[in-house]
């Protein structure tokens, strides 16, 4: 008899996830959930409720209805400040355009969120230094932005992203401004370093090519959603507060 090695667990979750702008529609009662050390594409066309299916996941904005849950606990439920240290500690970002400071060079941009947090400057750049390394661009900590490839500059904001042991990774469309080749290099970088840390990652894209490096692509259109398998061709259903799922679509207990 062959044992089955158990599923890694579910760190991020939405249930029921509904959003409206005044009479339209965002999202129309999303369901989706991402396992520990798994990468999630979510595209469809734009104007659909990718960004804001990202938004709602991430604790920018609240939903109507429905539950977030990360770790678990519920995000929905948290005040705009405790939301915000959430984002702060225990969250990533990657934006197309990678959103660095100019005026700083890359070690400093990757140490802020940290420096933020309270850690001391000292700290925080020895951390971002090491980072920096981890990503290839240990020569490159004194430089700032503006002398920094367009992929150099995407490296950095993934090191940022990161260096705070994250526990779900949020990108959008981080691959948009460079070309195919670059964009490609960082999608691998982005997937494989935070899957490899056991961070769950959520990327919005336009790009097949980046959808086929994550293991689920979550196609949504008019708000709803249809998935179907990526790269590594595995579900993961579960039920509120990351309960595993039964026959009828909900947890088995709570």
């Amino acid at each position: 008899m062959s044992l089955q090695s158990p599923q890694p667990q579910v760190v991020l979750s939405g249930h029921g996830l509904v959003k409206y702008y005044g009479e339209v529609v965002g999202l129309a009662g999303v369901d989706v959930a991402v396992r520990s050390g798994e990468a999630l594409a979510v595209m469809g066309p734009s104007g659909n409720g990718k960004t804001t299916l990202l938004h709602v996941l991430a604790g920018i904005l609240t939903p109507d209805q429905g539950e977030v849950w990360l770790g678990g606990e519920r995000v929905d439920q948290l005040n705009d400040a405790a939301r915000t240290v959430l984002r702060r500690r225990r969250l990533g970002f990657v934006f197309q355009d990678n959103q660095l400071l100019a005026e700083l060079p890359a070690d400093e941009n990757v140490a802020l969120p940290l420096m933020v947090d309270g850690l001391s400057r000292r700290d925080a750049i020895g951390r971002a230094r090491m980072m920096l390394a981890q990503v290839g661009l240990a020569a490159e900590a004194g430089r700032r932005p503006g002398e920094l490839s367009g992929g150099q500059a995407q490296r950095v904001a993934i090191a940022r992203a990161l260096v705070g042991e994250p526990q779900a990774v949020f990108a959008d469309e981080p691959t948009g401004a460079l070309d195919a080749a670059t964009g490609s290099q960082v999608i691998d970088l982005l997937v494989g370093a935070a899957t490899h840390r056991g961070a769950a990652v959520v990327v919005v894209t336009h790009d097949n090519a980046v959808a086929a490096r994550c293991h689920r692509v979550l196609r949504i259109v008019d708000g709803r959603v249809s998935e179907t398998p990526g790269a590594a061709g595995h579900e993961s259903s579960v039920g509120p507060g990351g309960q595993p799922v039964n026959d009828l679509g909900w947890g088995t207990g709570r």
